[in-house]
Parts: structure tokens; sequence; C-alpha cells
């Protein structure tokens, strides 16, 4: 395969994974209904004096020169341009009007919580959740995927966010509308420190033990004292309370020595054994 063929599928392929920009998209759509925050650019043919950006303030009106205060919120591009070609016509005969939303303000949906870049996203076209999620950087692992939920209005749908994107649950993936906020909470987490495979956070369950979260995170080395595994206690700015566990004998003895429930931010110490 050709040099040249192998940059045109590059340039392809970028085009259909990089998300459109939705602070500046231009819209040309004559059927875009607009609204408060939207940025609009007015251009009138052979009256430069009359071409104007002009921000929609939140109570949906914005200032025109000969045309003064106008409401525009509410109103489609092209019933704008009608509008505006007829006020215009006035003074420029057969006046021909453009407009243009250079960007849209007036569309957000909001991801707060446990996402790669929570904040607003602006509805540019029609998104599912699943393909806003890919825009928006996915997940992040603090993230309580199970417990997210969506607002809309006065209604809350609960979604599983890890059914939806690890399990394929198409039944999760809602259309957004403009004003949706979407949550997923930060999970409770405990940390396992020291002696073991991959030292991490780890999400917090009702059932999560010593044992389980040390397995979570990766097992033991073998440079690792598990007889005495410390474990403080407490939430932050709480003093800590200083817990000793013997791991070997819950590993050897399971029935004489129980494993240890966990708290939420709970942290485990594994020291390393002595020489």
């Amino acid at each position: 395969m050709s040099r040249l063929r192998w940059l045109l599928m590059i340039l392809v392929v970028a085009l259909l994974v990089v998300p459109p920009s939705a602070s500046r998209a231009q819209v040309s759509d004559k059927a875009y209904i607009i609204g408060p925050e939207d940025v609009l650019e007015i251009q009138v043919w052979e009256r430069r004096d009359l071409n104007q950006t002009v921000f929609v303030r939140p109570d949906g009106r914005t200032s025109l020169p000969l045309v003064g205060e106008i409401m525009v919120a509410g109103k489609t591009v092209q019933e704008l341009q009608d509008h505006l070609a007829q006020v215009y016509d006035k003074t420029s005969q057969n006046a021909v009007v453009t407009v243009i939303v250079k960007e849209i303000k007036s569309r957000p949906v909001y991801f707060v919580g446990g996402f790669g870049r929570p904040g607003p996203l602006q509805l540019t076209r029609e998104l599912s959740l699943m393909q806003a999620i890919s825009i928006i950087g996915g997940v992040v692992p603090g993230g309580d995927a199970e417990k997210g939920y969506l607002l809309r209005g006065d209604k809350r749908v609960a979604i599983d966010f890890y059914k939806l994107l690890q399990k394929g649950d198409l039944t999760q993936n809602t259309q957004l509308e403009p004003g949706d906020t979407v949550v997923v909470p930060i999970a409770d987490m405990v940390f396992v420190q020291g002696e073991v495979r991959a030292p991490s956070p780890i999400k917090y369950t009702t059932d999560l033990t010593v044992l389980k979260a040390i397995t979570q995170a990766g097992g033991l080395t073998p440079l690792a004292a598990a007889g005495r595994v410390d474990l403080l206690r407490g939430r932050t700015g709480e003093k800590k309370e200083r817990i000793r566990i013997d791991v070997d004998k819950i590993i050897k003895s399971p029935e004489e020595n129980p494993d240890v429930g966990l708290k939420p931010e709970d942290i485990i110490y594994v020291p390393q054994r002595l020489f």
C-alpha cells in the first residue's frame, strides 16, 4: 500500500473518531431553535456595517442595529432570517440576511461525579448516553458505576453504567435531551499499601474483607510479613485506630480466625518481613 493511501486512511479514521467541538459548532440547519446563551453571526448582503456577532442573553433577547431589542430565543434560524430581512429591507432594498449559530450554549447536558471530564456537554447533534460518555472520557475507577442515575426534570432514572459499558446492556442507553443531568456517585474506597503486587485503592462494598482487598490488590509479595498486617481505621480528619491482623492465620485457619470486614476509608498496610 502506498504512503499516500496510508495517509488518506489515517485522515478518514481521525475524522470518524474525533468528537465535534461542543463550544464552537457552527450550525447552518435552518430549523435549529435558537436558545439563551447561543452566539449568533448576522450577515447582511452588501451592508457590512450591519454585520454583527451577538450573544443571546439569558432573557432570550439581543440587540441589533436598526432593529434594537429583539426576542430571538425560541425562533428557528429561518424565522429569524426572514424577520431580519423584512426589517432591513426598509433601508436596504432586497436585503439578504444570513444567520449562523456560531456557538451552541443553550443545549447543555451536565455530567457530574465519576467521569473522566465532568462538566457540561452541548448537544450539537443527537447523542445517546453511550456516545456522550465516550466524549467525556468514560467512567473513572473511583466512580460507583452501578449506582448512576439521570435527572430529567423532576424524574430520576436509575442507570447501571457497568451493565451499559461492560455488558452492552442497551436498555440503559437512553437518548439525551438538553437540560439532562447524568450522575455517577464517587464510590467509597479502601486503600491497600505495602507488600502487595498492585498497591491501589479498592472500591468499597459491604462484603469487602481484608483478605478480599489484598486479593484485589494482586495478592501478597514474597517479602510480605503477612502475620503483622496493620489496619488503620478512621474517617478523614479523625484519629486513626490501628488494628493488628494476622493474615497468615486467616488463610490457614479461616474457621478459627475469621476474616475482618472493612469500612470506607480503611487503610491496609502490609509490611516487609524481617530478615
